[in-house]
């Protein structure tokens, strides 16, 4: 293996592993992503947990770190299916995988190109709040309307009857069946992120370093905080099934850390742009928790342990 044995040659095999398992073995991701979903799902984590164990033994890496490889992948292995556009999205992946190595695998910082922000804002996956009250009733009756019946059943007319407005008054902000769709799935989006904000700490309430980071280890152990986290990659695998709703999926991928970079902004002082990496990563990590230690003996143990390392690591924390 011709990569440096440290965390940026780490970082390098995670990369490539995830571009080759999303790429030329995508039959087998897509499978992968499908089994999850049965009884046989702890089986198949734990192999790849114990190949990401292996891989941080072989570049001098802690155990802890190599479960936090682990996390990402878990993440990255569904959320790179994406086929909406692979340059930009193949260089914000190579981006947050630098990130994730300088603060967590001790790896020289890698220079900050805002890709991963360009990414979020050209698929229009703005924060929290971003759709008009008008626009944002119509794209959760849309999402009501598809928890019901699948995508195929969603119409402009039957949002309408769940919404109870004028067929006109929704194609008035979703003129198309498509933007019908992309609606209802930001629509779920955003039921996803209040399901998860108000599910422990309100984000309102979050006013220092230290009530964030308290906030974050108590979502890692709380069961129903998982919840949203499945929701949002059982409805970002139903776009990657569909060529068609690329778009809405990329509003999926890169809507992650929204309200953790607010949050982060108000506690630390420091401006939105220089957040929106950090929370992104930080946000997917803990996303994908629940996923990475299902297969093993005691999930929530591990989840405790695996944020505490997050949190040790994280720069917030070293601050006086």
């Amino acid at each position: 293996m011709a990569l440096p044995r440290n965390g940026e040659g780490a970082s390098l095999a995670l990369e490539h592993v995830l571009a080759e398992w999303t790429g030329p073995a995508r039959p087998l991701a897509l499978l992968y992503q499908e089994a999850l979903t049965t009884e046989a799902a702890d089986d198949w984590i734990g192999l790849w947990r114990d190949f990401w164990l292996r891989l941080a033994k072989a570049f001098g890496l802690s155990e802890a770190q190599g479960r936090l490889l682990h996390v990402f992948f878990e993440s990255e292995a569904l959320y790179h299916l994406s086929r909406w556009s692979p340059a930009l999205e193949r260089a914000a992946l190579a981006e947050m995988a630098g990130h994730f190595a300088a603060a967590w695998l001790g790896a020289s910082p890698r220079p900050a190109l805002g890709l991963t922000a360009l990414a979020e804002m050209s698929a229009g996956a703005r924060p929290h709040g971003s759709l008009t009250p008008a626009a944002l009733q119509i794209a959760e009756a849309a999402a009501k309307v598809v928890e019901v019946v699948g995508l195929p059943g969603l119409t402009h007319r039957a949002v309408a009857h769940k919404a109870g407005l004028t067929t006109g008054a929704v194609t008035h902000h979703f003129r198309t069946v498509d933007d019908l769709v992309a609606g209802a799935i930001r629509g779920q989006v955003q039921a996803i992120g209040q399901e998860a904000d108000t599910s422990l700490t309100p984000v309102d309430d979050i006013r220092s370093v230290e009530l964030f980071l308290e906030a974050t280890r108590r979502h890692a152990v709380n069961e129903a905080a998982a919840n949203p986290s499945r929701r949002r990659r059982r409805l970002f695998l139903a776009t990657v099934r569909r060529p068609e709703l690329a778009s809405a999926g990329a509003v999926i991928r890169f809507s992650h850390g929204g309200t953790m970079r607010q949050v982060l902004e108000r506690v630390t002082g420091e401006p939105a742009e220089q957040l929106t990496l950090p929370a992104g990563v930080l946000s997917r990590l803990l996303s994908a928790l629940w996923v990475a230690t299902a297969g093993d003996p005691d999930p929530q143990a591990t989840r405790i342990a695996i944020i505490e390392h997050l949190l040790s690591a994280a720069p917030w924390s070293r601050q006086p």
